[in-house]
C-alpha cells in the first residue's frame, strides 16, 4: 500500500508538471498610459486607461503572476493630433511587457483619448526687475533679446483675464564685461490659480556687451525759433559733449545738435540752459557743458 501511494504521488506530480508546462489563455488587465500630447496645451476629457487581454502562457508563469501580482502597464505614444491607437499595433509591446507571454489578444480593437485645447493668453515677459551691473567702462550695446519673446499661459478664460503680466524674477547680475546669455526664471504667477499652466518657466536674456571709452566733442550751439530780424551772440558759442562710445564705433564721426530756445532766452534775461536735441544711438550721453549759455540779442 505504501509503494502504491508513492507511485500515485509521483504520477500526480508528473501529471501536474506536464499540465502546468502547457500553454493556455489567461485573462489579464494592463494599465494604459497615453503619452506624447502637450499636457500644458490640452486637457484630457476622456481616455482609455486599461486594456483587458487574453495572454497565452504556461501554467507556471500564470501561477507566478497570481502569487506575485504586478500591475502591468503600457505607454502609448501619440503623434500630433492623434486621438486613437489601434491595439494590434501594440501587440509586441504588450507581449514583451508580460513575463512568459507567448501571445496576447484583446477583444478591444482601438484605444481612444479625447483632448480639449485650453484657453490661452500670450504675454511678453518683462525683465525690468532684472538689474544688470557692468564692470567699469563696459556697457550694453544695443537691446537685450528675450527668448522666447512670448510666454503663453493656458487655463480658464476668466482666470487668465485676471493675470495682467508675466515677469522675470527680480535678479541681480554683477560684473558683466562680455556678451552673454542669462537664464532667468519667471515669477510663478500661475501657481496662484487653479489649472493654469505656462508654456515655459524661464526665459533666456541675450545681453550684447561692448567696452566703452569716454570722448569729448565740441559742438556749435544753435538757436531754435530764432527771430530773423535780430542778431544773436552766444557766450560761449560751443558746447562740450561728454559721451561713452563703444570701441568698435570709435572711428565714426557722430552728429550732435546742441541748441537753446530763443523764447526761453527772452524770458530769462538771455540766460538759458543748452540741451542735446540730436545724437547717434551708438553713444551714451554723460553730460553737456556749460550748464548755462548767455544769449545777447542785438536789434
Amino acid at each position: 500500500m505504501k509503494h502504491f501511494l508513492v507511485i500515485l504521488g509521483l504520477t500526480a506530480l508528473v501529471w501536474l508538471g506536464v499540465s502546468m508546462s502547457e500553454n493556455d489563455d489567461y485573462p489579464m488587465r494592463v494599465r494604459v498610459e497615453m503619452m506624447g500630447y502637450d499636457t500644458v496645451r490640452y486637457a484630457v476629457l476622456q481616455a482609455d486607461t486599461a486594456l483587458d487581454l487574453q495572454v497565452r502562457m504556461s501554467g507556471f508563469n500564470a501561477l507566478l503572476h497570481s502569487i506575485h501580482p504586478h500591475e502591468h502597464s503600457v505607454q502609448v505614444m501619440l503623434s500630433e493630433g492623434q486621438e486613437a491607437v489601434a491595439v494590434h499595433g501594440l501587440t509586441e509591446q504588450l507581449r514583451t511587457s508580460i513575463l512568459g507571454a507567448k501571445q496576447v489578444h484583446s477583444e478591444k480593437d482601438t484605444l481612444h483619448i479625447l483632448l480639449s485645447e485650453r484657453c490661452h493668453r500670450e504675454y511678453h515677459p518683462r525683465i525690468d526687475g532684472v538689474n544688470f551691473s557692468f564692470v567699469e567702462q563696459y556697457g550694453l550695446y544695443g537691446d537685450p533679446v528675450v527668448t522666447p519673446s512670448t510666454v503663453v499661459l493656458y487655463g480658464p478664460a476668466e482666470v487668465l483675464a485676471d493675470i495682467p503680466e508675466v515677469r522675470a524674477m527680480p535678479t541681480e547680475l554683477y560684473n558683466i564685461k562680455s556678451t552673454a546669455t542669462f537664464r532667468i526664471p519667471l515669477e510663478p504667477v500661475w501657481e496662484k490659480y487653479v489649472d493654469v499652466h505656462p508654456s515655459c518657466k524661464e526665459v533666456e536674456v541675450y545681453l550684447p556687451v561692448e567696452p566703452y571709452v569716454e570722448k569729448v566733442y565740441s559742438v556749435p550751439i544753435t538757436v531754435e525759433n530764432a527771430d530773423s530780424t535780430v542778431d544773436l551772440r552766444l557766450y560761449p558759442q560751443q558746447a562740450r559733449v561728454h559721451v561713452w562710445v563703444a570701441q568698435r564705433d570709435i572711428a565714426h564721426e557722430p552728429d550732435f545738435t546742441v541748441s537753446i530756445n530763443y523764447r526761453e532766452a527772452l524770458g530769462n534775461d538771455g540766460r538759458v540752459a543748452p540741451h542735446l536735441s540730436q545724437f547717434p544711438s551708438y553713444v551714451r550721453l554723460r553730460s553737456v557743458e556749460p550748464k548755462e549759455v548767455q544769449c545777447v540779442i542785438i536789434k
